[in-house]
C-alpha cells in the first residue's frame, strides 16, 4: 500500500466587502451624517445673526443721523439768531409757542429730500431699503415727549421730540432705535 500524501488546499484569498456589509456601513454613514448636519445647519444659521444686527445697527444709526441733523420744528429759524419755535411766542396766547401740532411733512414735501425738520420723518417707512440693506424695511415715528422732567418743559410742553425707529431684518427680527431732539 501506498501512503497517500494530502495535497495542501489553496483557498483564493478573496479581498473585498460583502453585500450585508456594504449596507450596514451605509446605514452607520447615513446616520452619523444626519447627526453632524443637525448640529452645524443650526450654527451656520446663528453665525449670520451678529451680521445682520450689525447691518440693522448700522442701518438704524445713519437714519437716526439724518433726522437728527434737520431743524427742530417748521418754524424754528435755520439762520442766525437761530430762535426756535419754543422761544417764540404766540402773540394770542402768551403762554404758548409756535411749534406746530402736526406731526409730519409739511405741504408740499412729498419725499425725504424736501424734509427740512425732524418731526416731517414722522410716519416715514421703507419697506425694502435696497442697496447694502436690499430687504430690511424701517419705520420712524416723531412725537412731542412731555415726560422729560425739566423746569424748561413744564413752561413749554413743545420742547423734547421722541424719535423712534423700527429697523426689521429680513429675517422678521425688530431692532428699535430711540433718540430725543431739544429746541435749542
Amino acid at each position: 500500500m501506498r501512503a497517500r500524501v494530502a495535497l495542501p488546499v489553496h483557498r483564493k484569498c478573496v479581498n473585498g466587502f460583502t453585500l450585508l456589509e456594504l449596507v450596514i456601513g451605509i446605514v452607520v454613514f447615513t446616520i452619523s451624517l444626519t447627526i453632524v448636519l443637525a448640529l452645524i445647519v443650526p450654527q451656520a444659521e446663528q453665525t449670520a445673526e451678529p451680521f445682520r444686527q450689525v447691518r440693522a445697527a448700522k442701518l438704524g444709526q445713519s437714519l437716526m443721523n439724518d433726522i437728527l441733523s434737520r431743524s427742530y420744528d417748521e418754524n424754528s429759524d435755520r439762520s442766525p439768531p437761530f430762535v426756535t419755535c419754543v422761544d417764540k411766542p404766540n402773540p394770542s396766547k402768551a403762554s404758548d409757542n409756535l411749534c406746530s401740532d402736526a406731526l409730519g411733512p409739511d405741504a408740499g414735501e412729498t419725499s425725504e429730500e424736501a424734509y427740512d425738520d425732524v418731526d416731517d420723518y414722522n410716519g416715514y417707512s421703507i419697506s425694502n431699503a435696497g442697496g447694502n440693506y436690499n430687504g430690511f424695511a424701517y419705520r420712524v415715528d416723531v412725537t412731542y415727549d412731555s415726560s422729560i422732567e425739566s423746569d424748561l418743559n413744564k413752561r413749554a410742553p413743545k420742547q423734547y421730540k421722541r424719535i423712534d425707529i423700527a429697523v426689521t431684518a429680513p429675517d422678521g427680527q425688530v431692532y428699535n432705535f430711540s433718540a430725543y431732539r431739544g429746541s435749542y
